[in-house]
C-alpha cells in the first residue's frame, strides 16, 4: 500500500510537472533568487507543488524577526530552500496516508507563536512583505508533519528490553534517579477566536467539572468527556514525568499535589487546568526498571531519528525535485 502511494504521487506528480513546463503553462525561471527574493518567483517544484521565494521568507522569519541580513546570502537562501524541500516531502507523504490537522490546533498555535513576539509582529510582517495567513499555512504544514510522526512513524519504532538493558550497563552514570509524579489533568484549551462570553463559559465549565471530580465523578471518565488534548482517551493520565518536564505552573501544581489530591483550577499557556495525582515516586536507586522508562525514550527518539533520515533519503531519491533558478556558482 505505501509503495502504491508513492507510484501513484510520483505519477500525479509528473503529469502535473509536464503540465508546469509545457510551452502553453511555461514556468518562468526565478531569476533574484538565490541573491534576493522576490515573493512570487516559484524557485523550485516538489511532485508539481511549487515553493516560492515566500516560503523562504516565513522559514527565515519564523526563526528569527532579525533575518533581512542573513536573507542576502546565497548559501542561507539556499540552505533554507532545502529544508523546506524536506517539508514539502514529508507533507506530500503525510496527506497520501490520510493524516491531517485541526484547524483549531493550527489557531492555537498560531496564536502562541505571535505572542513570542510581543505585538512587534504586525509592523515586521507589513516591512518585509508577509502577512498573518503567509505564517499560519507554515505553521499548519508543520503541525502535519508533526502528526505524521507521532501517527504513523513513531508508533511502529519498538526498543526491546535487550536493548535498553545493554544501553543502561553501558552508561550507568546516566541515570541519576530524581522526584517524579504521575498526574491526571483536564484541559480546556485556549483560543484566538474566544469572545468574552466564551471565556466567561469556559471557566463555568471547568468550575463545574472540578466540583463534579471533588464530590467523587471518576475523573478519568470526566477527563474522557471534556479535556481537550491527545490525553483524554486515557482519562488524561499523563504518566510519570520529573520537574523540567512540563511548563513551570503546570508542574508547580502537580508536585504540590498529595495521593489522589485534585488541584484548584488554574492557568498556563495553553489553558484551564485542573489536576489530579495518582503517585508519587521520591528519588532513590537509579536502578534497571526505573531508569527503563528514560532509557526506552532516549533508543526511541534515536531511532525516530535514524528511521526520518532514511525514509527522508529514500522519498527524496523518489521525487521529482525541479530547481527552478540558476544552479550555477
Amino acid at each position: 500500500m505505501r509503495m502504491y502511494a508513492r507510484v501513484a504521487l510520483a505519477v500525479a506528480a509528473a503529469v502535473a510537472l509536464g503540465l508546469a513546463c509545457s510551452k502553453k503553462n511555461k514556468l518562468e525561471k526565478a531569476t533574484a533568487f538565490p541573491d534576493s527574493l522576490v515573493g512570487s518567483e516559484v524557485i523550485a517544484l516538489v511532485n508539481g507543488d511549487t515553493i516560492t521565494a515566500k516560503d523562504i521568507k516565513v522559514l527565515a522569519y519564523s526563526v528569527s524577526a532579525s533575518a533581512a541580513d542573513s536573507l542576502k546570502s546565497r548559501s542561507f537562501n539556499q540552505m533554507l530552500l532545502d529544508q523546506i524541500i524536506d517539508r514539502f516531502v514529508f507533507i506530500q507523504e503525510a496527506r497520501a496516508v490520510g493524516v491531517t490537522v485541526p484547524d483549531s490546533t493550527v489557531a492555537v498555535v498560531m496564536q502562541q507563536f505571535l505572542g513570542h513576539f510581543e505585538g512587534q509582529m504586525a509592523d515586521m510582517m507589513k516591512q518585509v512583505g508577509l502577512t498573518a495567513a503567509d505564517f499560519r499555512e507554515s505553521i499548519k504544514r508543520d503541525l502535519l508533519i508533526r502528526a505524521y510522526v507521532e501517527q504513523k512513524i513513531e508508533p511502529a519504532v519498538t526498543v526491546s528490553e535487550a536493548d535498553a538493558r545493554a544501553f543502561y550497563d553501558q552508561n550507568p552514570g546516566m541515570f541519576t534517579a530524581v522526584d517524579s509524579v504521575r498526574a491526571r489533568h483536564i484541559i480546556l484549551m485556549f483560543s484566538p477566536a474566544d469572545t468574552d462570553e466564551a471565556k466567561t463559559n469556559r471557566r463555568k465549565l471547568i468550575d463545574n467539572i472540578r466540583r463534579r471530580a471533588v464530590g467523587g465523578a471518576p475523573f478519568e471518565h470526566l477527563a474522557q468527556q471534556y479535556s481537550q488534548d491527545g490525553a483524554a482517551q486515557f482519562g488524561g493520565d499523563l504518566g510519570y514525568f520529573a520537574r523540567g518536564m512540563m511548563v513551570k505552573e503546570f508542574e508547580d501544581v502537580a508536585f504540590s499535589l498529595k495521593e489522589g489530591e485534585i488541584s484548584p483550577v488554574f492557568e498556563t499557556q495553553f489553558g484551564l487546568h485542573v489536576v489530579q495525582c495518582v503517585d508519587q515516586k521520591p528519588a532513590g536507586p537509579a536502578n534497571f526498571d526505573n531508569a527503563r522508562p528514560k532509557i526506552e525514550s532516549v533508543l526511541h527518539q534515536r531511532a525516530v531519528g535514524t528511521d526520518l533520515q532514511n525514509r527522508l533519503k529514500r522519498s527524496r531519491e523518489a521525487a521529482i525535485i525541479v530547481r527552478n533558478y540558476d544552479t550555477g556558482a
